[in-house]
């Protein structure tokens, strides 16, 4: 049997506990049919492997609880409150039913959550001592990509050590890096010999916070699909079925019209553009709810797919086994000019393993909802496997690899993986668990259509993402925090942005509203500040106190929560998507 470790796969605790409710009577009593909820939550947890079924020990029990929950929303009593709680906990959009606007009012967290373990933000390792040219030759330095052009983790997984092999039968069980980040003009990555690999890389506006460059998270996102949707009906790769297959999909997680080239629906067999003819599209129709009678579907190979297993089309839902890939990387500084180093700090990688309908997803939210109620102090429930990974309660499988101390990446553990769940399983802001796609760029005025890596062209002249209100989402965010990140500490961004009354300044504004790299990109000085705290952090090997780096002002972070505690903030902020109320004028 090997060794058995607790490490992944994570379910909210109600699921399970209803699920291994089911026990047959004795005495030979039928059983009694199952619910549609006990159905659902047993069919999610069917989808995960087997041998993950033992809750591993955390030095944080509540580690899926991210460190920004636990950042200052109030100065002082009756002071101004700083509001960065709405980017991620908002009224949702269908297909997500998870209500969580309330949390940017109470603090609703068991009480073992209560105490801030995310020591890192106040007692961060000091900087490593390195010159300005050193530094820069080691976030130069590739530690993906080998000197002889090979893959350094997949060649280290092909033979895992005993450290990384979580049942002992001397293999890697979980998802090993087929990605070259060797993108085309169209954003499509290919291997050395210049086969597609599938993934697709794209441009996206990152979210609010820390997840700017700004505050020490340069990163890209790839996109995979299912080998079916990337080969015509008989089989054979195709790039054109895949392009159409990727612009429907955009249309449904965007829920916008998407721009093709002029494109022969008849050989697809789908109305693209919805107007109930098999003509010419020259775009893919955002039509929600379905028509009925349309001709519509994904296409090629993937038209055949059994769409009570596989999924379809629908609003805010991508296909069972939907891939995407984001790599975290260092700041490099040249001419002058920041942008995205070679050196990773993360890899992260995420699979849909189970689709789920939107009632499905509904009696999920609902029973988690019913179950905090009942037992507030309960935490999320772990199941581990070291390898494959950590499970979102929503169909998603998370796994991720971290720089060890050396500079090398290697898998994470489960705590270290945990910390990625509680944003991606169940917050108000997300579209099907995740955040990027749904953020990607307009393809009708973006550079490829949004189709490419940040390698090929930075962030300068990206317009700021608008709100539904009319706002920009980045100067939004800004007034409503009082800071250029959660936790006050981007004294660069205070400068840029903000007035000493702690408005903000209007002239920022108005060049931010033309390109969001005046408020995303660093300094050269800032960016070395944020490369030597991160490499401090590596050499600590103690990510179970936080990765974030904080650089500037001391961090205003709370050492502990008070369960249902006031945060200060009075009302909820309303999320981007919301249309404002109509007026007697409009």
């Amino acid at each position: 049997m090997g060794r058995r470790r607790a490490t992944g796969i994570v379910l909210v605790m109600g699921l399970l506990v209803a699920g291994a409710a089911l026990v047959g009577r004795s005495g030979g009593a039928p059983r009694p049919a199952p619910t549609p909820v006990v159905q659902m939550r047993e069919a999610l947890v069917a989808a995960l492997p087997t041998d993950t079924r033992v809750p591993p020990r955390l030095s944080n029990p509540a580690a899926y609880l991210p460190a920004q929950c636990y950042a200052v929303t109030q100065d002082e009593a009756g002071g101004r409150t700083r509001n960065g709680c709405f980017a991620c906990h908002q009224t949702p959009r269908a297909p997500n039913f998870v209500e969580d606007a309330e949390v940017q009012t109470v603090l609703s967290v068991a009480r073992s959550a209560e105490e801030n373990r995310w020591t890192n933000l106040v007692q961060p390792p000091p900087p490593v001592e390195l010159s300005d040219a050193e530094l820069l030759a080691w976030v130069r330095s590739n530690n993906y990509v080998d000197e002889r052009g090979g893959l350094r983790l997949a060649a280290a997984l092909a033979h895992p050590p005993a450290a990384w092999d979580g049942n002992g039968d001397g293999q890697w069980g979980g998802y090993t890096p087929d990605c070259w980040f060797q993108t085309d003009g169209e954003g499509f990555d290919h291997s050395p010999d210049g086969a597609m690999t599938g993934w697709r890389a794209f441009a996206y506006a990152p979210f609010p916070g820390m997840f700017w460059p700004t505050n020490g998270s340069a990163g890209d996102v790839f996109i995979r699909l299912p080998a079916a949707y990337r080969h015509d009906s008989a089989g054979r790769e195709s790039k054109a079925v895949y392009r159409v297959n990727l612009a429907i999909l955009e249309a449904y997680i965007r829920r916008v019209d998407v721009p093709l080239p002029p494109t022969d629906e008849r050989e697809f067999g789908a109305d693209l553009d919805g107007d109930g003819v098999l003509g010419s599209a020259t775009r893919v129709a955002f039509v929600w709810p379905p028509r009925p009678g349309r001709l519509f579907g994904y296409v090629g190979q993937a038209a055949g797919l059994d769409p009570a297993r596989e999924g379809w089309p629908a609003a805010g839902l991508f296909p069972r086994g939907t891939e995407f890939l984001h790599s975290l990387r260092y700041l490099d500084v040249e001419g002058g000019q920041v942008r995205m180093a070679a050196r990773m700090k993360e890899l992260r990688y995420m699979r849909k393993t189970r689709w789920l309908t939107y009632s499905d997803l509904q009696l999920a939210a609902e029973a988690e909802a019913r179950e905090k109620m009942k037992q507030p102090d309960k935490l999320k429930r772990v199941l581990a496997d070291v390898e494959r990974g950590v499970g979102t309660g929503t169909g998603w499988l998370m796994q991720g690899f971290i720089e060890d101390a050396g500079g090398e990446l290697r898998p994470q553990n489960v705590e270290e993986t945990t910390a990625c769940i509680g944003c991606h399983g169940g917050v108000g802001a997300t579209t099907d668990s995740t955040f990027s796609f749904a953020r990607k760029l307009e393809p009708g005025s973006a550079w490829q259509g949004g189709w490419y890596h940040w390698g090929q062209r930075g962030m300068k002249g990206i317009p700021e993402p608008t709100r539904a209100d009319g706002q920009g989402e980045y100067a939004h965010w800004l007034a409503r925090v009082g800071a250029g990140d959660d936790y006050g500490t981007n004294d660069e961004v205070q400068a840029r942005f903000f007035r000493r009354d702690g408005t903000l300044r209007p002239d920022a504004v108005n060049a931010l509203t033309k390109d969001i790299s005046v408020l995303l990109v660093p300094s050269p000085r800032r960016a070395l500040l944020l490369d030597r705290a991160t490499l401090a952090l590596v050499k600590a090997q103690r990510f179970e106190r936080g990765r974030e780096v904080v650089v500037g002002a001391p961090s205003k972070v709370r050492a502990r929560l008070e369960q249902d505690g006031a945060t200060g903030i009075d009302e909820p902020v309303l999320p981007g998507w919301v249309s404002p109320a109509k007026s007697a004028s409009r």
